[in-house]
């Protein structure tokens, strides 16, 4: 159904309404009242600042591989983030992987998407748990209500994840929270019980516990292009911090987390509206000299 204004609209299964409604710059899908996604020009930087930085890992992690590989990307809503990488990679293979059927129709109707991306309804963490044929690159952007689902942030859902990826591929999570920021903390103890090596995307203020806010968290078993991502996601604002190594271990030993499992995961914390704490300073974790 649309309106005047130009905007599609579908109920969707668990009652919340979806609109995908044009803007000056393209096309913004919303739930619930709150915008999830916006389509842009081809090749436009996204406007979402976590896409932008999963944007940026993805890249990074893709470049080693030839022009064929594929990814999987598990949370579908307009599919930016696959769009752009469509983009950028035109023979990339992507396989997206979406919940809610009637969220599929009104962006095929409003939005179809480019050659090289393939859209499957059902449950991500089951299509994660019997692939068959290793990608080059996973990524897990899925949210129920603002908050992260607790089956997509276990030890369990990791392992599957690491077992879907080809040698040398990398998994890249959307997350959020907000401070103390225990419930990340949580997340990057348990991508570095399955993963040798893992990173954190956000800005200073998210860090410094100035707000609740998107966090992206890049993971893989082999040496993460940590340069590479930092390139990438200083384009833009605001600006993005990249930390890894023993700052990231440093960060995460402030609340000392055990790695999450199926058993006793929970959803990530509701979101919040709040401002900048105006000088909120960068925790110590982050700023204290490290001698190498």
């Amino acid at each position: 159904m649309s309106d005047r204004g130009g905007a599609s609209r579908r109920s969707l299964s668990n009652g919340l309404e979806a609109i995908l409604r044009p803007d000056e710059h393209g096309l913004v899908l919303v739930i619930d009242g709150i915008e999830q996604s916006h389509l842009g020009a081809p090749g436009a930087p996204p406007r979402h600042v976590s896409h932008r930085w999963m944007l940026a890992a993805s890249l990074a992690a893709l470049a080693p591989f030839p022009a064929g590989a594929e990814a999987l990307h598990l949370g579908g809503g307009a599919a930016a983030l696959p769009r752009a990488l469509q983009h950028a990679l035109p023979h990339l293979r992507q396989r997206v992987v979406e919940l809610e059927p009637r969220l599929v129709e009104l962006v095929a109707e409003g939005a179809p998407l480019p050659p090289g991306i393939e859209v499957v309804v059902g449950d991500g963490r089951a299509v994660l748990e019997s692939v068959a044929s290793p990608v080059a690159l996973v990524t897990i952007d899925v949210f129920g209500a603002g908050r992260v689902p607790a089956p997509f942030t276990t030890v369990e859902c990791f392992a599957a994840a690491r077992a879907a990826l080809v040698p040398g591929g990398a998994l890249v999570v959307n997350s959020a929270d907000g401070p103390p920021l225990r419930f990340v903390r949580s997340q990057i103890a348990t991508l570095q019980a399955v993963f040798a090596h893992v990173a954190l995307i956000s800005t200073g203020s998210t860090l410094a516990g100035a707000r609740h806010s998107n966090l992206v968290l890049v993971a893989s078993d082999a040496p993460l292009p940590t340069e590479r991502i930092r390139d990438g996601v200083r384009v833009g604002r605001p600006p993005a911090a990249v930390v890894d190594g023993r700052r990231l271990a440093r960060f995460v030993a402030d609340t000392a987390p055990a790695p999450v499992r199926d058993a006793t995961a929970t959803d990530s914390p509701p979101p919040v509206r709040s401002a900048y704490l105006g000088s909120a300073a960068l925790p110590s974790s982050l700023t204290e000299r490290i001698d190498d």
